[in-house]
Order: C-alpha cells, then structure tokens, then sequence
C-alpha cells in the first residue's frame, strides 16, 4: 500500500529535491510540495491519510505542527531534519509529531525511516531515551491532573508556573533551579510555551498570559 506523502519546507530546493528523490521510491505517493502553511493544509486536507514530511527549519515550525494535525486527524506529521538534543525531540514531541528524522540522517535512509515512523517504530538514542523518561518524571504530576492543559491557550500546569518565572524576570538557569529541574526541560517548556502562544519571545509570552 502506497503512502501519501505531503513535503512541507519553504526552502524550495529542499522540498522540491526531497519530492524528486522519494517519489522514486515504490512506497510513496506524492501528494504534493507545501512552501506554506495554507499550501500544506489545503493538500493534507484533500489526501488520506497523509504522512507530512515537516522542515524542522520551517517558521513556526513546532505550532506548525499542531494546525496540520487539526486539518486533518489522520495526518502522521515527521519532523525532518531535526537536533537531536534532549530539549528539541522533547518540544516536537509535545507538539505532537508522530516521529522524527535526525538532521544527520542520510538520505537513502529517508525511506527506511519513515516506513518505521509509520509503523509506530521510531528509533533514538540512548540518551535522548533517558531524556524523556526524566522529562516524564519531572511533568507525572500534570500528566495526573486532567484539565490543566486547556487553561491559558494550552498550557499546562508547569508551563504556566514557568510563564509566571518569566514575567518575574527569572533566566532559565534560574527557573531550573527555582523549580528544581534541569536547564534543558526548562529550555523545553519556554520552546513549547512560546510555540502554543505563537510569540517569538519570552517577554511577549509573559505579557499574553499574565496581562490578559
């Protein structure tokens, strides 16, 4: 069964020679380029159950993420391209990606990988693995909490704490140790935050939340 795949990046040669390289391939169909957001909504929309190959380097890439997802349920969105540090896998995780490629990944491994992503099978390395386990440890008291996550836009419990930190003017080094986790989940949820809210800045994220 063929996949249909959407590719989402506003550099052209990049979509344009993903599309080239992988329409080759027997497993995939393309359903067409996306240079934007509108473009990649009225494609993902119209195909079936799309799998959106989504540039990491896109603007707004991460809440990207999150308006593809409501265009279509069935869209499996994969982040391409992506550093794979603890903090970056943990924000597009929470977004709400279905899986990630690594920005070092060769390109005759694109195929290979999305087929697994697809199948539910996506690979990390140990450390990004123990990052997310701690990352799970730190946030179980919200995971425990329902209804948390629907007040101020989206933000979770933590998160507003941390908006909070930051309308007090605190950096992230001091969050991590007010709240007593690491600088890389702090970095993680000021990401998210800023992502959710659809500000470029901590300032502005502060300002939307706590002055509405």
């Amino acid at each position: 069964m063929l996949l249909n795949l959407l590719i989402l990046s506003d550099v052209r040669f990049v979509r344009e020679g993903l599309a080239e390289v992988l329409g080759r391939d027997g497993a995939f169909r393309i359903v067409g380029v996306a240079a934007n957001l509108e473009q990649a909504c009225s494609l993902v929309g119209a195909a079936c159950s799309p799998v959106v190959l989504l540039d990491t380097a896109f603007r707004h890439g991460i809440a990207a993420v999150q308006t593809l997802r409501k265009c279509a349920v069935s869209a499996k969105v994969v982040a391409f391209a992506l550093a794979e540090t603890e903090a970056e896998v943990i924000a597009w995780a929470q977004a709400g990606i279905s899986g990630y490629i690594p920005r070092n990944t060769p390109l005759s491994e694109f195929v290979e990988q999305i087929q697994c992503i697809v199948r539910g099978e996506q690979s990390c390395g140990t450390g990004i693995a123990s990052g997310m386990l701690r990352w799970i440890a730190d946030h179980g008291e919200d995971l425990a909490r329902p209804g948390l996550g629907t007040a101020h836009m989206g933000l979770t419990a933590r998160e507003q704490e941390i908006v909070r930190l930051i309308g007090a003017s605190l950096s992230n080094k001091e969050i991590a140790r007010q709240l007593n986790i690491s600088v890389a989940t702090t970095k993680s949820h000021v990401h998210n935050i800023l992502a959710k809210l659809g500000v470029p800045r901590r300032s502005l994220a502060a300002r939307s939340v706590l002055h509405e």
